[in-house]
Protein backbone atom coordinates (compact mmCIF):
# COMPACT_ATOMS: atom_id res chain seq x y z
CA UNK A 1 0.00 0.00 0.00
CA UNK A 2 1.32 3.42 -0.92
CA UNK A 3 0.14 6.36 1.15
CA UNK A 4 0.90 10.02 1.51
CA UNK A 5 0.37 11.75 4.83
CA UNK A 6 -0.12 15.50 4.75
CA UNK A 7 0.42 15.76 8.50
CA UNK A 8 3.94 14.33 8.41
CA UNK A 9 4.78 15.08 4.74
CA UNK A 10 5.92 11.47 4.37
CA UNK A 11 5.00 9.51 1.27
CA UNK A 12 5.03 5.72 1.10
CA UNK A 13 6.25 3.53 3.92
CA UNK A 14 7.17 5.52 7.01
CA UNK A 15 10.50 4.45 8.52
CA UNK A 16 11.59 6.09 11.77
CA UNK A 17 15.33 5.82 12.41
CA UNK A 18 16.48 6.23 16.02
CA UNK A 19 19.92 6.26 17.59
CA UNK A 20 21.24 7.25 21.01
CA UNK A 21 24.25 9.53 20.70
CA UNK A 22 25.76 12.03 23.15
CA UNK A 23 26.65 15.16 21.21
CA UNK A 24 28.75 18.13 22.23
CA UNK A 25 27.68 21.77 21.77
CA UNK A 26 27.49 22.59 18.06
CA UNK A 27 27.10 18.94 16.95
CA UNK A 28 24.12 17.68 14.97
CA UNK A 29 23.35 14.11 13.92
CA UNK A 30 22.39 13.31 10.31
CA UNK A 31 21.46 10.20 8.38
CA UNK A 32 22.35 9.73 4.71
CA UNK A 33 22.19 6.84 2.31
CA UNK A 34 21.61 5.35 -1.09
CA UNK A 35 18.07 6.67 -1.65
CA UNK A 36 17.02 10.15 -2.73
CA UNK A 37 15.06 10.49 0.54
CA UNK A 38 18.38 10.18 2.43
CA UNK A 39 20.39 12.45 0.16
CA UNK A 40 22.12 9.80 -1.99
CA UNK A 41 25.31 10.05 0.13
CA UNK A 42 25.50 13.82 -0.36
CA UNK A 43 26.06 15.38 3.09
CA UNK A 44 24.41 18.62 1.97
CA UNK A 45 21.20 16.67 1.22
CA UNK A 46 21.33 14.33 4.24
CA UNK A 47 18.35 14.09 6.59
CA UNK A 48 18.87 16.13 9.76
CA UNK A 49 17.83 14.20 12.85
CA UNK A 50 15.89 15.60 15.81
CA UNK A 51 17.31 15.53 19.34
CA UNK A 52 15.06 14.19 22.12
CA UNK A 53 15.47 13.81 25.88
CA UNK A 54 17.96 11.07 26.74
CA UNK A 55 20.14 11.91 23.71
CA UNK A 56 17.80 9.94 21.46
CA UNK A 57 17.96 11.24 17.90
CA UNK A 58 15.25 10.39 15.37
CA UNK A 59 14.25 11.03 11.79
CA UNK A 60 11.19 9.79 9.90
CA UNK A 61 11.43 9.14 6.19
CA UNK A 62 8.90 7.91 3.63
CA UNK A 63 10.05 5.25 1.15
CA UNK A 64 8.32 3.29 -1.60
CA UNK A 65 7.54 -0.35 -0.78
CA UNK A 66 10.08 -3.12 -1.37
CA UNK A 67 13.20 -1.00 -1.61
CA UNK A 68 16.74 -1.87 -0.56
CA UNK A 69 18.51 0.91 1.33
CA UNK A 70 22.07 1.44 2.50
CA UNK A 71 22.55 4.16 5.09
CA UNK A 72 24.90 5.59 7.68
CA UNK A 73 24.89 8.18 10.44
CA UNK A 74 27.29 11.08 10.76
CA UNK A 75 27.84 14.00 13.12
CA UNK A 76 28.33 17.49 11.75
CA UNK A 77 30.10 20.03 13.95
CA UNK A 78 28.72 23.48 13.12
CA UNK A 79 31.54 25.22 14.98
CA UNK A 80 34.57 23.78 13.16
CA UNK A 81 32.66 22.54 10.06
CA UNK A 82 33.83 18.91 10.37
CA UNK A 83 32.12 15.57 9.80
CA UNK A 84 32.50 12.41 11.90
CA UNK A 85 31.17 9.24 10.27
CA UNK A 86 30.39 5.90 11.84
CA UNK A 87 33.39 3.61 11.37
CA UNK A 88 31.33 0.57 10.35
CA UNK A 89 30.27 -0.63 6.91
CA UNK A 90 27.06 0.81 5.50
CA UNK A 91 23.88 -0.26 7.27
CA UNK A 92 21.32 -2.13 5.15
CA UNK A 93 17.54 -2.28 5.22
CA UNK A 94 14.72 -3.61 3.06
CA UNK A 95 11.49 -1.65 3.49
CA UNK A 96 8.45 -3.93 3.14
CA UNK A 97 6.00 -2.46 5.62
CA UNK A 98 3.84 0.61 6.15
CA UNK A 99 5.41 1.58 9.51
CA UNK A 100 8.89 0.62 10.66
CA UNK A 101 10.92 1.69 13.69
CA UNK A 102 14.69 1.21 13.44
CA UNK A 103 16.64 1.34 16.71
CA UNK A 104 20.35 1.64 15.93
CA UNK A 105 23.45 2.02 18.09
CA UNK A 106 26.45 4.10 16.98
CA UNK A 107 29.13 1.95 15.30
CA UNK A 108 27.16 -1.28 15.86
CA UNK A 109 26.11 -2.97 12.64
CA UNK A 110 23.46 -5.64 12.48
CA UNK A 111 22.57 -8.00 9.67
CA UNK A 112 20.38 -6.84 6.80
CA UNK A 113 16.91 -6.24 8.21
CA UNK A 114 13.66 -7.02 6.50
CA UNK A 115 10.07 -6.98 7.68
CA UNK A 116 8.84 -10.52 7.13
CA UNK A 117 5.13 -10.15 7.78
CA UNK A 118 2.52 -7.45 7.61
CA UNK A 119 0.92 -6.77 10.98
CA UNK A 120 -2.80 -6.17 11.15
CA UNK A 121 -2.65 -3.76 14.09
CA UNK A 122 -1.40 -0.17 13.96
CA UNK A 123 1.65 -0.72 16.16
CA UNK A 124 4.90 0.09 14.32
CA UNK A 125 7.34 -2.77 13.98
CA UNK A 126 10.70 -2.35 15.69
CA UNK A 127 13.93 -3.72 14.28
CA UNK A 128 17.04 -3.61 16.43
CA UNK A 129 20.25 -5.54 16.87
CA UNK A 130 18.40 -8.21 18.89
CA UNK A 131 15.63 -8.68 16.34
CA UNK A 132 14.77 -12.09 14.95
CA UNK A 133 13.67 -10.54 11.63
CA UNK A 134 17.11 -10.64 10.05
CA UNK A 135 19.22 -12.63 7.63
CA UNK A 136 22.74 -12.46 6.28
CA UNK A 137 23.27 -10.44 3.13
CA UNK A 138 25.83 -10.86 0.37
CA UNK A 139 28.89 -8.89 1.47
CA UNK A 140 29.95 -8.23 -2.14
CA UNK A 141 27.73 -5.13 -2.28
CA UNK A 142 30.05 -2.12 -2.34
CA UNK A 143 30.10 0.22 0.62
CA UNK A 144 30.78 3.92 0.76
CA UNK A 145 34.41 4.73 1.45
CA UNK A 146 34.95 7.40 4.07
Amino acid sequence: MFRCSSSSLLCGNNVTFTIVYNTQPGEILFITGSMNQLGEWDTSKAKRMTWNVGNLWDASVGFPESVYIQYKYFVYNEINKTYRWESIENRQLIVNNDELLIEDSWDVKRNLQTEQSKDTDSTPNSLNSNSSNSFLFDSRIPTMLE
